[in-house]
């Protein structure tokens, strides 16, 4: 039986419950010594253009990520913001040389603030207080507005987030609700290109439907849902339109229509980029992928060029459209991976994008259209690793329970194999850990990841990371099976897989682990109370609130909890509540709460402790 010491680290409380017969277990020095070369790299994301040419991106400078300039490509990057805990987002003032606005985290992550940097070494002024939970900022173009959703009214019953505008032109302007309503979450997506309306995404809090899309007039608040006509039966009057729903949407260059990322009205069960015509109220598909879906867009302010990503099997394959030529272009030139952001600068001639792969963090590159010339403007470090031990995961497939027309519905996963000596003593066949980052909504997709690499290096574990039913990326449908009364069919899939481990004869089913993180830290828990006769244990890191687990009294093996205990969405303490169960019902559990963190670990040092307790806790299971 283990037993965990009681630790205190910079602000983190590792806690553990009793247990009888065992002396302490100190953590193990061969982690000690190989895990904090792997916590050492550092990646970056574009963030926007400047007028000027250059571009704003952010990078870890110390414990957060803050804004950086870059002047050109490879260039020293120039740190613009200095917050102490961090920045989360910002977007460039339009027809500004260096002005930008970005939220950053406050109160130990409970709320954010929004603040304007209008030139290096100037201080940032607050446009809002830090009071409430603000998010990302949208410019109008003229560069005088911005608007954003807030939680302001979450007082209010029903009320979850409304969005509000705010004059950055006048100090002191007031705010005003543009748009607001109870059991709904709005979000601003574009403005007009004559700044008279900005179209909003409006979200059910109850449902997983696609968001339904309005305008609003900025001047009057008053809103215009968007609908499609159905057409008419004969026998009976006509029906109401339908609501028009879109995973992401933006006003068209040409000042008309919409371009839209949905899967609504073709017949498809993937999301495509489509044009909508205001007039004819025709939606014209603009991208040629039926199987995959669409991820992110963006189009010349020319609109000569138009670039997309599709999600192929968890790896992004970009197009690039000269709609001048009609010609489908695919720049052969850009390394494989996953791309996280696409942007072209004002002029058209260049498309910035955030890409990154197993074996490299993320960085920005730069494609000229017309030449099809690649261009890296960022350099990642991978700190003292080795490049060539990284592990580039295999994809592999399992059946399932259940059944599609008589043959069993098949998953898919990847899995890391261990390439070099491991610290932990693993002759064939090896230890496995079920890494669950999939379901309710969410894709397991192989970026880089610098504490897997570590597990299946220098632990010696094989990494099995599954995309259970209710994962994005697969299509409508198979997302749909893991909503509402059938999530917990995400476990039996869980179960299946297991089933599947004890068939293979590298791998040893006597020590397979589970670690979750979000939804799969709910997902870990489900299945160790069904499945814990084969299970050592689980980890649960960062648990959403969902409703209790049916068979959590069944849970016997140790858990390692991992939350961040300033977070405004768990009410008193709901992680480690849930700990405490779990330890009356006899299980061992080591608790690991950070106070300066809400949800998620931000703050390198939380993260970096987040990873050696969940290390020791393998280490020590999976011997």
């Amino acid at each position: 039986m283990l037993r965990f010491k009681l630790t205190l680290l910079s602000g983190l409380l590792l806690t553990a419950g009793a247990s009888l017969g065992a002396p302490d277990l100190p953590n193990d020095p061969a982690v000690a010594a190989s895990l904090p070369r792997y916590l050492e790299s550092r990646s970056a994301r574009f963030i926007d253009w400047l007028p000027d040419g250059s571009m704003i991106l952010a990078t870890r400078f110390g414990e957060t990520e803050q804004i950086h300039r870059l002047r050109s490509p490879l260039s020293m990057r120039e740190q613009l913001s200095f917050e102490p805990a961090g920045v989360i987002a910002a977007a460039a003032e339009p027809d500004h040389s260096q002005a930008f606005v970005y939220l950053s985290p406050r109160m130990g992550g409970q709320s954010t603030a929004l603040l304007l940097q209008r030139a290096p070494g100037q201080a940032a002024v607050a446009l809002t207080d830090g009071s409430f939970r603000d998010g990302a900022a949208l410019w109008s173009h003229d560069g005088t507005r911005i608007v954003f959703s807030s939680n302001r009214a979450a007082g209010t019953p029903g009320r979850e987030r409304d969005l509000e505008l705010l004059d950055t032109s006048a100090a002191g302007s007031p705010l005003r609700v543009l748009a607001a309503g109870t059991g709904w979450r709005w979000r601003a997506l574009d403005w007009s290109l004559d700044d008279r309306r900005v179209l909003l995404a409006r979200e059910s809090v109850a449902s997983g439907a696609e968001p339904e899309l309005f305008l609003v007039d900025v001047a009057t608040a008053e809103l215009t849902a968007l609908a499609l006509p159905r057409k008419p039966d004969s026998k009976g009057p006509a029906p109401a339109p339908t609501p028009l729903r879109a995973h992401s949407a933006r006003f068209a260059p040409d000042g008309r229509g919409l371009l839209l990322v949905t899967a609504e009205g073709a017949g498809t069960d993937f999301l495509q980029l489509r044009y909508l015509d205001p007039v004819s109220a025709e939606l014209r598909v603009l991208s040629s992928d039926t199987e995959h879906d669409v991820e992110l867009f963006d189009e010349s302010a020319d609109g000569r060029f138009l670039a997309y990503s599709t999600n192929d099997g968890g790896s992004s394959r970009l197009t690039l459209v000269d709609q001048q030529r009609k010609l489908d272009l695919n720049p052969g030139s850009l390394p494989p991976g996953i791309i996280s952001s696409l942007k072209f600068d004002s002029t058209g001639k260049r498309l910035a994008l955030t890409l990154e792969s197993a074996r490299s963090p993320r960085d920005v590159y730069v494609l000229e259209p017309e030449t099809q010339a690649l261009t890296r403007w960022s350099a990642s470090e991978l700190g003292p690793i080795d490049p060539s031990s990284l592990i580039m995961p295999a994809m592999v497939h399992f059946p399932t329970w259940d059944r599609i027309d008589g043959q069993a519905r098949i998953l898919s996963a990847y899995v890391y194999r261990p390439s070099a000596p491991a610290i932990v003593a693993s002759p064939a066949p090896r230890p496995v850990l079920i890494l669950l980052r999939s379901g309710a909504g969410r894709q397991f997709r192989p970026g880089y990841d610098p504490f897997v690499q570590y597990l299946a290096n220098e632990l010696g574990l094989v990494v099995l990371a599954p995309n259970v039913r209710g994962a994005a990326g697969f299509g409508r449908s198979f997302a749909e099976l893991g909503q509402g009364a059938l999530r917990d069919d995400a476990a039996r899939d869980v179960g299946s897989l297991l089933v599947w481990i004890g068939l293979q004869h590298e791998l040893d089913h006597n020590r397979v682990m589970l670690m979750g993180e979000g939804y799969g830290s709910y997902l870990a828990l489900s299945c160790l109370g069904q499945y814990g006769d084969r299970l050592r244990g689980a980890i649960a890191a960062f648990p959403p609130h969902l409703e209790p687990l049916a068979n959590l009294a069944a849970i016997r093996q140790p858990v390692l909890i991992v939350h961040g205990r300033n977070d405004p969405d768990a009410p008193a303490y709901e992680a480690e509540q849930l700990a405490s169960r779990l330890r009356v019902n006899g299980a061992q559990v080591q608790y690991l709460g950070a106070a300066d963190e809400a949800g998620e670990f931000l703050r390198k040092s939380n993260r970096d402790a987040y990873y050696s307790a969940a290390a020791n806790f393998l280490a020590q299971l999976l011997r």
